[in-house]
């Protein structure tokens, strides 16, 4: 029998020991650029970073993603700073976004919020600093839901890894801006041509997507890493910019 001695040792042994790092494919502390295409003119760009945080007083280490997004298109200019905060599986714990709005009359300012508690979603819109007019809501959300806010492609980076390249997987994602959870159904179609990206050939797998009661579809090309090196539907393509894609 294991004495108390041991017993404690052992213990002490574990908690010790680092806790592995999830691997999602991208390298942490660097930044990644997505450059967004519509009918093959350049429209915008996302600059994305992964990061590894520190849990409070010992706990569960997390990640963030941060981003920085310029759009232009038919007259109006959006520029948006973001900071997802999620765990190691990919579950979203906290989303905040603030994007300013350049049209011809005038400036506009919108600011996001999601926090993710218990089973819900609580998302907080304010539109030109007006608190007391912000719009909120709860959203029931089930375990193994992933965040897909507006424009944000790059989140999708999340779940990517988890698709399976020889046979279809459904995956929910909570869509805030229209308040509500949707399922998308992703296809493996078939092993592309490498896409060259900084100078280098990266073998890719082409999926279809489809959401589900509804007509937005469109296709993935995901590396052997699980990250979306391009996406295209209708005539928006967003793309991995060059520079070292490693």
């Amino acid at each position: 029998m294991t004495t108390p001695k041991i017993l404690i040792g052992l213990l002490l042994a574990l908690s010790a020991a680092p806790r592995p790092t999830f691997d999602f494919g991208w390298k942490l502390d660097r930044s990644y650029k997505y450059l967004w295409l519509k009918d093959k003119e350049k429209i915008g760009e996302t600059v994305f970073r992964f990061n590894r945080k520190e849990g409070v007083a010992g706990g569960d280490e997390y990640y963030q993603l941060s981003i920085r997004r310029k759009m232009e298109a038919e007259g109006e200019l959006q520029d948006s700073v973001g900071t997802l905060l999620f765990s190691g599986d990919g579950a979203p714990l906290s989303y905040q976004e603030e994007t300013s709005i350049r049209h011809a009359g005038g400036i506009g300012l919108q600011e996001a919020s999601i926090q993710f508690h218990a089973g819900r979603a609580t998302t907080t819109y304010i539109s030109n600093r007006r608190k007391k007019q912000a719009s909120k809501k709860e959203i029931p959300i089930d375990k193994g839901t992933f965040l897909f806010s507006t424009l944000c492609q790059e989140q999708w980076n999340l779940f990517t890894g988890k698709l399976d390249r020889t046979r279809p997987k459904s995956i929910k994602i909570l869509y805030p801006e229209f308040g509500k959870v949707i399922e998308i159904d992703f296809s493996p179609e078939v092993q592309s041509a490498p896409l060259t990206i900084g100078g280098n050939k990266i073998p890719v797998t082409r999926f279809s997507f489809k959401v589900k009661k509804g007509s937005w579809q469109g296709d993935i090309w995901i590396d052997a890493k699980g990250r979306m090196l391009q996406y295209a539907s209708g005539p928006l393509k967003i793309v991995l910019a060059g520079g070292k894609a490693g």
